[in-house]
């Protein structure tokens, strides 16, 4: 089925992209996995690529493209193996939106070019042990001290949290005021009082999810991003980018399973016929390969409605329900299309199966889009 929107510096954007996670991430897996994860390296020859900073401007030597394209990049690392091990990594890239639309000259004159070769890579410390998705009721604090900002809390499950060099810490510089008090204040990474570790979770099992914590960290009033008391407005523009991409990878790796799972079955034989030839396999992937087309339908559409400025905050929840519940669909159906060798750690689709069942937890529960949804009703 033909894809809708994507022009022809789309699809060479994708090439690209293909290009570089087939020559750059998949060989190297076992290498990040005994690392523990991506290096520095990686992420230059990422720059390197043209993949970091899509949206950077072009006074800034950037290309000034437009979210597509990082919904590319998010499907492409979706459709990869090593992504179930090593995690988003370069969708943390997508913290760039905040500095190009809210950031000081000096800040992107400081950050940005940085940030375009991969010398330079980002996190955005927003959720909290104690708080779950409630953002407003974070307790880290961000208190004026002369001309510093003197920032105290902790931080949990944080993407790229342990390897970034530029944090955009949500904090709250008035906690009176709750969803009205908060700000994104930037901070080097080694400034003193950081302190991070990673979190070992069930799936991205070399993924740089961390925690942080700040212990009377001084950063100067210069690195408040935006306006102060000005930072939900700023995190809610972002929702709606934040669905998509998470769409796109959960397309990307519901058609890699497929790939896998086709192969598999084509080859394993069972009482001298292939497991493709028995009518359950073939009546079971028929409705995985149903499942993928809508998502790709309804991706592609999202993001139509996206560019024209008329997706709406329900339709990305939509949107990030459907996706995420469909790829832990896809997963299940295709792993026990593998049977015993499906539950191996060294097989693939396991590492699928469980990566996938995050992103029904991960950047907001499929409760928390019920809800929004419910909200339109």
């Amino acid at each position: 089925m033909s894809r809708l929107g994507y022009s022809e510096e789309h699809e060479m954007y994708r090439q690209t992209t293909r290009a570089f996670l087939d020559r750059v991430h998949e060989p190297n897996l076992k290498k990040f996995e005994a690392a523990g994860g991506v290096d520095d390296a990686y992420w230059k020859a990422a720059g390197e690529a043209g993949l970091l900073g899509s949206c950077i401007p072009e006074e800034y030597g950037g290309a000034g493209g437009e979210f597509t394209f990082n919904v590319i990049l998010a499907e492409e690392i979706g459709h990869t193996i090593g992504s179930a091990t090593t995690g988003s990594t370069l969708m943390a890239d997508m913290a760039t939106y905040f500095l190009v639309d809210y950031g000081t000259e000096e800040q992107k004159q400081k950050y940005l070019p940085r940030i375009l070769t991969g010398e330079i890579t980002q996190a955005m410390p927003l959720t909290e042990p104690d708080v779950g998705s409630d953002a407003t009721a974070i307790t880290t604090t961000a208190l004026r001290d002369g001309d510093d900002y003197v920032i105290n809390g902790e931080k949990y499950f944080i993407s790229n949290g342990t390897g970034a060099h530029l944090l955009y810490v949500v904090a709250k510089t008035d906690p009176s005021l709750r969803s009205k008090g908060m700000s994104i204040i930037l901070a080097d990474a080694d400034t003193p009082g950081i302190s991070r570790h990673k979190i070992s979770m069930m799936g991205w099992s070399c993924g740089d999810t961390g925690a942080l914590s700040f212990d009377n960290v001084r950063v100067p009033v210069s690195n408040l991003l935006g306006q102060e008391g000005a930072g939900l407005k700023m995190l809610l523009g972002t929702f709606l980018e934040d669905r998509l991409q998470i769409a796109g990878r959960c397309v990307g790796a519901a058609k890699l399973a497929l790939d896998l799972t086709l192969d598999y079955v084509k080859q394993r034989k069972i009482s001298g016929q292939t497991v493709f030839d028995f009518q359950n396999t073939k009546f079971v992937l028929a409705e995985v390969r149903t499942d993928i087309a809508v998502g790709e339908a309804f991706l592609d559409s999202c993001l139509l409605r996206y560019r024209d400025g008329k997706l709406s905050f329900e339709d990305g929840a939509m949107l990030k329900l459907w996706a995420t519940e469909m790829e832990g669909r896809v997963m299940d159906k295709c792993l026990q299309m593998f049977g015993g060798a499906g539950l191996m750690d060294d097989t693939p689709i396991s590492r699928l199966y469980t990566a996938a069942r995050i992103q029904r937890v991960y950047a907001g529960t499929s409760e928390l889009q019920k809800v929004a949804i419910a909200k339109g009703l």
